[in-house]
């Protein structure tokens, strides 16, 4: 399972929609979203059985090269290792049975979709957040409070009952174990 690359000369929402809609195919796209740049997402639904599953492509750009554009295709049946995929696209996919995922690598790359939206949507609450252990950064420094302050995630320590902001952070939460911290959580620290 390597990559293909070739020259992208049209529009990549277009170019997936031919790569999949062309005559005489069993399949047809809904809906695609690119993500980053980096990760395409298409609602694709096989006609024969009305099924409908989420095709993932993995992209890379070469802007100095003939060879601009690569990528990796996967459907989720193969349990692709990234998770943003957007919620519109999810709540367009058919319900998991035993028959249209028979190792159940779908099943578990939808829970870790659903888990990075909720941590994605946690931390962007603006409230405090603990991982269940101290994250150490390069600096040697470890931190287990986090806040998101606008578009800046801080670091910080607590007193009494209270978040401190100590630097800023470059770190993607939505891939840690996270809770929220409530009175409730500081009454038992």
């Amino acid at each position: 399972m390597g990559w293909t690359s070739f020259s992208m000369r049209e529009p990549i929402k277009e170019w997936f929609k031919k790569s999949w809609d062309y005559e005489n195919s069993d399949y047809e796209v809904i809906d695609s979203a690119l993500v980053n740049r980096s990760n395409l997402y298409g609602a694709v639904r096989k006609k024969s059985t009305g099924d409908v599953f989420c095709a993932v492509f993995l992209i890379r750009w070469a802007p100095k090269s003939d060879y601009n554009f690569s990528y990796k295709d996967m459907t989720e049946h193969v349990g692709p290792n990234v998770y943003d995929c957007p919620k519109k696209i999810m709540k367009l996919l058919t319900p998991l049975t035993d028959e249209n995922d028979i190792n159940g690598y779908a099943g578990e790359w939808r829970n870790r979709v659903e888990k990075y939206w909720a941590n994605r949507d946690l931390i962007n609450s603006g409230v405090v957040l603990k991982t269940p252990e101290p994250i150490k950064f390069r600096s040697g420094d470890e931190y287990q409070y986090f806040k998101k302050i606008g578009r800046t995630i801080w670091a910080g320590i607590m007193i009494e009952n209270e978040f401190r902001n100590t630097c800023r952070v470059r770190i993607n939460l939505s891939h840690y174990n996270i809770e929220k911290i409530t009175e409730e959580n500081l009454a038992v620290s």
